[in-house]
Parts: structure tokens; C-alpha cells; sequence
């Protein structure tokens, strides 16, 4: 075989391999997509149907996700400090860890890590929860969702213009897909639950299904000092800034007003 027939036959392997890669590599690439998308719906379904979110709170959350993880809950940053769909950092990821843990789920699962942001959204962030259930269900209610969820959750560095910009996305991108008003995926809402009370009395805890955190003051800022089971009757002696003054076991603290209801 001559020096030129060599060159030519090593030439055709070359390409041949070089376009097999080209190949994988976009099929690896639509699988990739495929997923995201996968994942986007999943989220989309869990926040509507399970934490009772409208469209545009949903799309507000959404615009967070895409920017923090692509919607892959195994996305490990920061060195390996930060995790998962919301890249939960330092204490967060392990409080997540610990909470997927104590619970039966997997914390690398969408479900898993969803569960426990709405488990953190109800105990740690009450009032960043209630102006999620209380956004107005347009293109301006995604814009600050997006913005609040970003501003107040993720707090990331350049805060500001990084809340703004995820606000617009959720306005322009996510809440447009799935309210339908771009014949993209179209979902059933869950409506807003009623106001959370303000006066003393009797209550009962309604969290669907989680504990409810007992503080040593009326904010979420104050140490846990107790929790309260799901389902559990407390008398509420006096309200403040949201939150009532309960005695649990003996033990005298404060809870969110937005997860308790008449008994």
C-alpha cells in the first residue's frame, strides 16, 4: 500500500470517529435537554399541586431553579459546598441531607429536595411563603416572585440586579409557557389557602403533613425551641408580627399564624 493510500484510509477512520463523537455528543445533548425539560414539569407540578402555588409563583420559583442548578438536583458548586436544585450551601445542604434523611426520601431526588425546600419555605421563610401563595396570578406576579424567591432565598452575590433578572424571566419566559398563553404546557392551579388569623383563641396546626417550628420569639429569626406535630390543638394567647404565643409540652414560644386554623 502506497504512503497515499495509507493516508487517505487513516484520513476516512479519522472522520469516521470524528463524526461518530459529533453524533453522541448531540444525542447526549437532546438527552440532556429532554431531562431539563423533564425536570422543569416535575418542579412545575410539585409547586402548583403540592405546595398550592399559582402559575406565576410557580414560574417566579422556576426562573430561580434554571439559574441555580438547570433543574438537576445533583449539581454539587462552590467546591462541593453548595447542592442540588436550589445549590443549598454549607449548613443548608446539610440541614437538607438531614431532613431527606430523617424522612425516608432521597436527598438527590427532585422529589426529596422539593419536599424540604417546602418543609423550609413553612418553618424558616413563613412570610417569603405567604407572599408566594398571595401573588397576583399575571405577568407581574412572576416578576416578583422571581424576584422575592431570589432576594430573600437564594441570596446570591449582586443580589439585586440577579433578582431582577430572574424576575424577568419569569415574567417573559416561564409564566407565558405554562399559563398557556404561548400553547406551551398548561396545568390546573391550586387556589391560595384563606388568610392567616389574627386573634387569640383556639387553632388547629395544618402544614400538610410537616412539624410546624416552635421560636422563642415572634419571628422566624428567633431559636427553635420546640416543634409541633401536624393535627395538634394549640390556644393562642396573644399575636404578634404573625406569629401567635403558644405553650407547647410546657414549653412557652411562638408560632407562624399562617399554618394554624380554627379548631
Amino acid at each position: 500500500m502506497t504512503e497515499t493510500k495509507r493516508g487517505l484510509k487513516t484520513l476516512r477512520i479519522l472522520v469516521a470517529a470524528l463524526l461518530a463523537v459529533l453524533m453522541v455528543s448531540g444525542v447526549f445533548a437532546t438527552m440532556q435537554r429532554s431531562h431539563a425539560s423533564t425536570n422543569e414539569e416535575y418542579c412545575y407540578n410539585f409547586l402548583v399541586n403540592n405546595m398550592g402555588l399559582n402559575t406565576a409563583a410557580a414560574a417566579g420559583l422556576l426562573a430561580n431553579f434554571e439559574q441555580e442548578s438547570s433543574f438537576n438536583p445533583s449539581l454539587s458548586g462552590d467546591s462541593g459546598s453548595s447542592y442540588g436544585l436550589c445549590q443549598w450551601n454549607k449548613s443548608r445542604k446539610t440541614a437538607l441531607i438531614n431532613y431527606c434523611n430523617s424522612n425516608g426520601l432521597d436527598y438527590s431526588s427532585l422529589y426529596g429536595q422539593l419536599s424540604y425546600l417546602y418543609y423550609e419555605l413553612q418553618n424558616e421563610y413563613p412570610s417569603l411563603l405567604s407572599t408566594l401563595r398571595s401573588t397576583a396570578n399575571n405577568s407581574s406576579g412572576a416578576y416578583n416572585a422571581g424576584y422575592r424567591f431570589c432576594y430573600d432565598f437564594e441570596r446570591p452575590a449582586s443580589r439585586e440586579s440577579k433578582s431582577q433578572a430572574r424576575g424577568s424571566s419569569a415574567s417573559s419566559n416561564y409564566y407565558p409557557k405554562y399559563s398557556g398563553n404561548s400553547g406551551g404546557y398548561v396545568a390546573t392551579t391550586t387556589a391560595a389557602p384563606a388568610p392567616a388569623p389574627t386573634q387569640p383563641g383556639n387553632y388547629v396546626v395544618a402544614t400538610g403533613g410537616s412539624n410546624l417550628n416552635v421560636r422563642s420569639g415572634p419571628s422566624a429569626d428567633y431559636t427553635q425551641v420546640a416543634k409541633v406535630t401536624d393535627g395538634t390543638r394549640v390556644t393562642v394567647t396573644e399575636v404578634t408580627n404573625g406569629f401567635g404565643h403558644v405553650n407547647v409540652g410546657g414549653v412557652d414560644g411562638w408560632v407562624s399564624m399562617t399554618y394554624l386554623k380554627t379548631a
